[in-house]
């Protein structure tokens, strides 16, 4: 966004002229109240967040909109538009009228193609495809040629897009804008290829989805202790530059803090994402070249700091961009990034083997023991040691600064340690390097004899520990050659649990590891076992339902805690062979609303377009059935099982979810009727729904209305301006309420406003209104003529053609010229009437206009209140004042307001250097003025003329300055 004003800076001296610029470029460099800089922070208009180009179906289509602002933004006056490949075609997929609902704050708005699979969550719906190889959309305001937000993809090359294209999303895929899914869509660099990413899971989310990120708690209260911690923001108040209005009491406010996310949440971020999280402190901030570690309940994270430092104990709130170092998941953060709020708790360790040290426990305290396997290596940072307990070697990094004694670390000595999990991959597969990291002598619990040699020859204690490793873990598979061994075979595998038993039935477990996953039939002597349990376990294969199993009865041996392996993503109608036993993720419609059986197992089927797929939620996790509606868009995470027969053996695959937590609604299903309501530019035809008329407005004018029950829109009420008793509309055709019938109009609008659906009886043609020829009807007398109807009002249109042979009922976005006589809109000038005595309408500005279009070539006909100031498509200031300000006092203002809203001395500063700028320009021109006086000035009279027609306008809405740097288009 760019504005341009015009002074005459031609006449003025050199040298105030220098002054001024010096003084307005200066503060055009600090960023002012709303304004983000362009790294992924918050920004403040509506941004298109996810594209669907195609699915299973080539109309299974999406074009999904967010709010990243900290308040509601409005979509009156908005359209959304498809451009072709090469930029030649512009198509509209929505728009939106005054009256249309607001987007809340981290809400999205769902646009679908209505044949596709997503039409039932849809907000608003259109009907022509978009091209899966390349293309745009682009979210402006209606006929605008510049964007407020736009995407382009594959092998767009018009101009309604940013930087370059995002990837072609694959078939029944997506690109969503980053960091995605629960945290939001709020980067934007103004380069599609930047902000978005492919994702293998669309997860379309509408009006009525909740907002992401989720509303956090406010920003923790300052505990006693928090007064005397230096913080970044100290150095603001001393800064002598600042102007007298910054208040270095005021405490940050919760918007000025973004709400902190678990630190599972930020390792799951993509690459170059800003999080906030809070966390104590594992060690120190220089523990190594990596940095330091963070750690919460949900995980740890690498942070490495720029300046600045913090010590093991501190509990943090750390801001910062999240990536990859050595394939190590690391917030990089500046020390003014990173605030210590007290005293943090350490988390306690996780017990682990030696072979399940990997990314799932990195960052966070493990707890490993095992035999020192060979020599030792030096290291610049320390000495690395190899652990085995027989499950695989880990490699211990003890650093050089620990104060470790290692005289007794040999080769066959046994090791038990806590320490910091931690990666260095340098081969680039970013599966190597994992590493656990002791951080002093109090982390090294036991250093003993080589007693329990893991040689194969030594013998076990003859009373089983169940805790303890076997010595020779010989006749171990993995479980995908367990999964391939012939029936009744004897096997040993290991996995974490992804099913515990009594989810499906009290005999039915799953375990997992990195090459597949088996079901479990359990004996009644083998006893519990819990999520994320890792165990060894002996059983027989077999087969139940068409599913490879393990029959087990001795008691599996426990091998310490893991975390549970990420569920694999699958398209509803893939799940297959491949899947079975494994945690999946998958997202889809609901085919029909769930069913509740007798013995209180939920059941429905989903399908997001390449087939449906079962979901079985056992009575035990008491699930509540009542949300889950036909159309509803959900998430579910759960075991893929399997119950089938012979004759069928590749059939009856469904999820079984482990807790109600793994089941989502993504979106519920959208109201069919608001479809096309006030969000889109089609009209709506009469529901055909029971109990509804099936008549319509297009039959008034025959010989005998008596028995046509038709069903319609009240748009307006007595009109005397227009000598009518009311318009009714039906997306297609209008009719005028004889002035007779006017009681009956006011006795329902007393009871619901316009515009309000109605049905009505007993009808009777009476001529015609003259000024825009519409039908005149006079309403039935009888009970039940005219009574509410169920359904939602009938929306105008938003689009206009040259000549309207039928008057229509619409609502156009536009701007004021000729006095107000005429309204600029889609590139073209339409004559416009407002038929109201009662109170004056703009003159100038842009505007909203509900009314009558009609004749040829066409006009508007506005009735009272039927033109009002169109509302900030970003978000809104204070109100313009009554009279046009003086230049100085304006300019001075409008930085007043545009930094109003945060508390940063930076834009105090911006408003003080916009006012000397503004007082050194007014007083240029006034002393140019005094010595060579000009009246005939045309600078000053188009000044004038427009502070007049400011002043004509009261209660225009002042729009607060917002950056709005992707303004893309012709």
């Amino acid at each position: 966004m760019s504005v341009a004003v015009q002074f005459g800076f031609s006449s003025l001296a050199r040298g105030p002229r220098l002054l001024v610029l010096a003084a307005l470029l200066w503060a055009a460099m600090v960023p002012v109240a709303g304004a983000r800089a362009v790294d992924g922070t918050l920004i403040e208009h509506l941004v298109v967040s996810e594209v669907v180009t195609g699915g299973a179906n080539a109309s299974d289509e999406i074009i999904e909109i967010h709010n990243p602002a900290s308040t509601a933004l409005p979509l009156e006056g908005l359209e959304l538009i498809y451009v072709s490949a090469s930029g030649a075609t512009i198509t509209r997929r929505a728009a939106w009228a005054l009256g249309a609902p607001v987007v809340q704050p981290g809400g999205h708005v769902l646009v679908a193609n209505e044949a596709g699979i997503y039409a039932s969550v849809a907000d608003a719906t259109y009907t022509s495809g978009m091209a899966a190889a390349g293309g745009s959309v682009a979210l402006r305001v209606q006929g605008a040629s510049t964007a407020v937000d736009a995407v382009g993809w594959g092998t767009a090359a018009g101009t309604w897009r940013e930087g370059t294209n995002a990837v072609a999303p694959a078939a029944s895929a997506s690109i969503e804008r980053l960091p995605g899914g629960q945290l939001g869509s709020t980067q934007d660099t103004d380069d599609n290829v930047a902000d978005f990413v492919e994702r293998p899971l669309p997860e379309p989310q509408n009006l009525g989805s909740p907002p992401t990120p989720a509303p956090g708690d406010p920003s923790p209260t300052p505990a006693p202790t928090d007064p005397p911690i230096p913080t970044p923001t100290a150095t603001l108040a001393p800064t002598p530059a600042s102007s007298p209005t910054v208040e270095p009491t005021v405490s940050p406010s919760p918007s000025a803090t973004p709400a902190p996310i678990t630190l599972a949440a930020a390792r799951a971020a993509l690459d170059g994402a800003v999080v906030t999280v809070e966390g104590t402190a594992l060690t120190a901030s220089t523990f190594h070249d990596g940095g330091g570690f963070l750690a919460d309940a949900s995980g740890g994270i690498a942070v490495l700091l720029d300046e600045g430092s913090f010590a093991r104990g501190d509990l943090l709130r750390v801001t910062g961009i999240v990536d990859d170092r050595f394939s190590q998941r690391t917030i990089r953060a500046g020390g003014p990034d990173v605030v210590l709020l007290g005293a943090g708790v350490e988390t306690a360790a996780l017990t682990l083997s030696t072979g399940a040290v990997n990314e799932s426990s990195e960052g966070g305290l493990v707890r490993i023991a095992g035999f020192i396997v060979g020599s030792p290596t030096t290291l610049t940072t320390g000495i690395a040691f190899d652990i085995d307990d027989g499950t695989g070697s880990a490699r211990v990094i003890v650093p050089t600064e620990s104060g470790i004694d290692l005289a007794a670390w040999t080769s066959g000595m046994r090791v038990d340690l806590v320490g910091v999990s931690g990666q260095r991959d340098s081969t680039g597969t970013g599966a190597e390097g994992y590493r656990v990291m002791p951080r002093d002598a109090n982390d090294v619990m036991e250093v003993g004899g080589p007693t329990a040699s893991p040689t194969p020859g030594s013998s076990a204690s003859p009373t089983p520990v169940p805790t303890a490793t076997p010595a020779d873990p010989g006749g171990i598979v993995s479980i995908s050659d367990a999964r391939t061994a012939p029936k009744n075979a004897r096997l040993r595998v290991r996995g974490v649990v992804t099913l515990a038993p009594g989810t499906v039935d009290p005999a039915t477990a799953a375990i997992q590891d990195t090459t597949g996953a088996i079901v479990l039939r359990l004996g009644d002597d083998v006893g519990s076992l819990g999520l994320g349990e890792r165990i060894e376990v002996a059983g027989t294969r077999s087969t139940k339902g068409g599913m490879e199993t393990l029959r087990v009865t001795e008691v599996p041996l426990q091998l310490g805690m893991a975390a549970e392996p990420a569920p694999r993503p699958i398209h509803t109608g893939e799940a297959g062979e491949s899947h079975e036993a494994v945690l999946v993720v998958a997202r889809g419609a609901l085919v029909a609303s769930a069913r509740r059986a007798s013995s209180g197992t939920v059941s429905f089927e989903i399908d997001d377009g390449s087939g449906p797929l079962r979901v079985s939620l056992d009575s035990s996790l008491e699930a509540d059935d009542a949300s889950l509606t036909a159309g509803s868009w959900v998430e579910v995470r759960g075991i893929l099982g399997q119950e089938t027969t012979g004759a069928q053996p590749m059939r009856g695959y469904r999820i079984w979810p482990r807790a109600v937590t793994d089941l989502h609604i993504v979106a519920a299903a959208s109201d069919p009727a608001a479809k096309e309501g006030p969000a889109t530019e089609a009209a709506l035809e009469s529901a055909d729904e029971e109990g509804t008329p099936a008549g319509s407005l297009v039959e008034v004018g025959g010989a005998d209305l008596s028995a046509l029950r038709v069903g319609a829109t009240l748009v307006a009420g007595p009109w005397e301006e227009l000598a009518v008793g009311g318009i009714l509309w039906d997306g297609a055709r209008l009719v005028a309420i004889d002035p007779g019938s006017s009681a009956l109009v006011t006795a329902i609008t007393a009871l619901r406003p316009v515009p309000v659906a109605v049905e009505l009886g007993g009808l009777r043609t009476v001529g015609g209104e003259p000024l825009a020829n519409i039908p005149l009807v006079a309403l039935g007398t009888e009970p039940g003529d005219m009574v509410p109807a169920e359904g939602l009002p009938v929306a105008p249109l938003s689009t206009l053609s040259g000549a309207e042979r039928n008057p229509l009922w619409v609502s156009l976005v536009g701007r004021l010229v000729d006095g107000g006589r005429s309204l600029v809109v889609a590139g073209r000038s339409v004559p416009i009437e407002a038929r109201c005595d009662e109170t004056p309408h703009p003159a100038t500005g842009v505007v909203g206009v509900t009314g009558i279009a009609a004749g040829d070539p066409v006009r508007l006909i506005a009735p009272c209140g039927g033109i009002r100031a169109a509302p900030a498509v970003s978000r809104s200031g204070a109100s313009r004042a009554e009279a046009a300000p003086a230049l100085g006092e304006s300019l001075a203002a409008t930085v007043a307001l545009s930094a109003r809203g945060d508390n940063d001395p930076r834009r105090t500063a911006v408003a003080g250097l916009f006012a000397v700028g503004a007082l050194m320009l007014a007083a240029a021109v006034l002393a140019r003025r005094r010595l060579e006086p000009d009246p005939a000035d045309a600078v000053a009279e188009r000044m004038s003329e427009d502070a007049a027609q400011e002043a004509e306008a009261p209660g225009m809405p002042h729009l607060t300055l917002v950056r709005v740097p992707r303004e893309r288009g012709p």
